[in-house]
């Protein structure tokens, strides 16, 4: 089996014999300049120069696996298409007319591509493994995989922050907000991500700023908008936050989201959410500018002071409200202030950097993914055990951009590793 993509890409690189290339109607071909991908609607390849016959066109190259597919796309009705000097396809089934009736001129790849290019690119897309290409990784250039693990790496920041501006249009360019809803999203670590994101949605920043200079309000506003003090309970702080949301939710007309929207099950103690929104909320209110205090570049530990606090004494002995507990430290880990940093800081400060366009900021964000330890998961691992690099963050996230943007998606012939396998004699 071949694929359209395969063929735009040998010919995009000229991986064919191209010595003596006729047309299917024996036409002499030289090709003087391939052209340029176009991923717009309209012809494969713009601007190509090709000599048929000595004669020399300029104009576009269209790229389909059989001739017929032609009029299967209906090109034969759209103008953009009489701009084609030259139909290149792996099979020749159909004769191609343009204008007046004129035979449009077809190189077909069918005999000129190499036998070991194509073993290679089906044993790609047909293997049973969850990484195609895991037998081959030795045979790969170091400098190679270092390279493309720079490209994954800053394609995922930049994915990241396409998803950032996305969010800033929704809250009118309000930067704190944004950040407030980012961090919101890596605190759900995975299992809640939904229901802190809801609440990041429907608790407005300056609110909270507003109410800085008081721990209680923090609290309240906090818990109070995750849905976590609707019930009546026996239980003395309980009740003074319950008591100060009732007045700040009339206040400002808050309606908080469903506290069924928090997953309690299969949960670590230290990720159930009671503890991870009093460790939020103890960073808003130890932090009133924190914003300006994150804009400026610093080093691990000066991130480290802001985000890892210990919540208000009443944690200590509880991880739910009104369910004593006995004594247990519920500060933030090394572990999850790592990921903090890697899910929400880092490409928020990118984005930000990118947008008032600082190049600094952009280039020390990806700098601190350097400095933090590789992240390891079923996906991570999975790669590191068969010789990926395996240095940093940096690495650990290019590695999750190639499983999930390109091994899960059998994209191999976009993939600088697939390539390399399939040019492989």
């Amino acid at each position: 089996m071949i694929s359209e993509k395969l063929l735009h890409y040998v010919w995009k690189n000229q991986w064919f014999a191209k010595e003596q290339l006729e047309t299917v109607h024996k036409q002499s071909v030289s090709i003087l300049n391939q052209g340029f991908p176009h991923q717009d609607a309209g012809p494969d390849f713009k601007q190509a120069i090709i000599k048929i016959d000595g004669v020399t066109w300029a104009g576009n190259v269209e790229i389909h696996i059989r001739s017929s597919d032609w009029y299967k796309h209906q090109h034969q009705n759209d103008t953009k298409y009489n701009s084609v000097i030259l139909h290149v396809v792996y099979e020749h089934d159909r004769e191609i007319f343009i204008g007046q009736n004129t035979p449009l001129p077809t190189l077909e790849l069918r005999t000129l591509l190499s036998s070991q290019l194509l073993l290679r690119y089906n044993q790609l897309m047909h293997t049973s493994l969850s990484l195609p290409c895991q037998a081959y990784i030795e045979k790969i250039a170091p400098l190679t995989l270092r390279a493309f693990f720079t490209r994954l790496a800053f394609d995922r920041l930049t994915r990241r922050q396409s998803q950032i501006f996305e969010i800033l249009h929704v809250f009118q360019e309000d930067w704190e907000q944004v950040l407030f809803y980012v961090l919101c999203q890596s605190f759900g670590f995975k299992t809640n991500t939904p229901a802190f994101e809801m609440l990041g949605k429907t608790l407005p920043h300056k609110i909270l700023k507003k109410h800085a200079d008081s721990h209680l309000q923090i609290a309240a506003l906090i818990f109070g908008q995750a849905g976590m003090l609707e019930e009546e309970l026996e239980d003395v702080y309980y009740q003074s936050l319950q008591n100060e949301y009732l007045y700040l939710r009339a206040k400002y007309k808050f309606l908080p989201i469903d506290v069924k929207c928090w997953n309690l099950l299969r949960l670590r103690p230290h990720n159930f959410p009671c503890i991870r929104l009093a460790q939020l909320g103890e960073i808003i209110f130890n932090h009133h500018d924190l914003f300006s205090k994150i804009t400026q570049p610093k080093n691990l530990a000066y991130f480290q002071n802001i985000f890892i606090n210990q919540p208000y004494n009443y944690w200590n002995t509880h991880y739910y409200f009104g369910k004593e507990s006995r004594v247990s430290d519920k500060t933030m880990g090394e572990k999850s202030f790592h990921l903090l940093l890697i899910n929400a800081l880092i490409p928020f400060l990118y984005s930000y950097g990118a947008f008032i366009g600082n190049e600094r900021l952009q280039e020390y964000s990806m700098k601190l993914l350097e400095l933090l330890p590789f992240e390891k998961n079923h996906i991570t691992k999975k790669y590191q055990s068969l010789g990926f690099c395996a240095k940093n963050a940096g690495d650990s996230q290019a590695l999750l951009e190639l499983y999930h943007e390109y091994c899960g998606k059998k994209r191999c012939i976009d993939c600088v590793v697939g390539q390399r396998v399939v040019m492989m004699e």
